[in-house]
């Protein structure tokens, strides 16, 4: 059996400029509705590694639809809300300004404190991340291999709850888009 997670391309929008944190909240918005720069191709290796893969599963969001498209899957076996990114809290201050990633490490940092403003908690995102992990556990057992197209921190948790649930795979997940690993289990 083996599942491979490979996080998506790189997207249209920029979030660097200097913003308050209300202003990052309608970035995120934005972001999650943003579709891939197509002039960033996915790796001949992605594009090779997606192919040997038995049954694709993508989010809602359409980062990780387009990049499937890129890697040459024209529908995936299955698309859903489930494993979508963990939503990123925000809060409605308008002071300071900050640049877009200090704001995301910053809320990402208050999120696993227990900080719920206007999004999912820690708590909600570890089970979802259980549901995700067992459902790719379950669609390996049935097709043998599966790719999830999807996104850095959900990536992240996912990998973690792999290696706990026994797989095998790479020490650190990917970070890099169009970055890939792979986790195997031997029945």
């Amino acid at each position: 059996m083996e599942i491979v997670l490979i996080r998506h391309g790189k997207l249209k929008i920029d979030i660097s400029g200097k913003m308050s944190a209300s202003d990052f909240g309608k970035r995120v918005a934005d972001y999650d509705r943003s579709g891939i720069d197509t002039e960033h191709k996915p790796t001949n290796e992605a594009c090779e590694r997606a192919k040997k893969c038995l049954f694709i599963v993508c989010s809602t969001l359409p980062r990780s639809i387009e990049s499937a498209r890129a890697l040459n899957i024209e529908n995936p076996d299955m698309t859903n809300h489930l494993f979508r990114e963990c939503e990123m809290p925000y809060a409605d201050w308008k002071y300071p300004a900050l640049t877009g990633t200090s704001w995301a490490i910053l809320f990402r940092i208050l999120q696993l404190a227990g900080y719920t403003s206007n999004t999912e908690s820690y708590k909600a995102i570890k089970h979802r991340v259980k549901e995700c992990a067992e459902q790719l556990v379950k669609l390996s057992k049935k097709h043998e291999s599966v790719l999830f197209v999807g996104h850095g921190a959900i990536i992240w948790f996912i990998h973690k709850q792999l290696l706990r649930m026994g797989w095998s795979g790479p020490q650190k997940s990917v970070k890099k888009y169009w970055e890939f690993g792979v986790y195997t289990h031997k029945i």
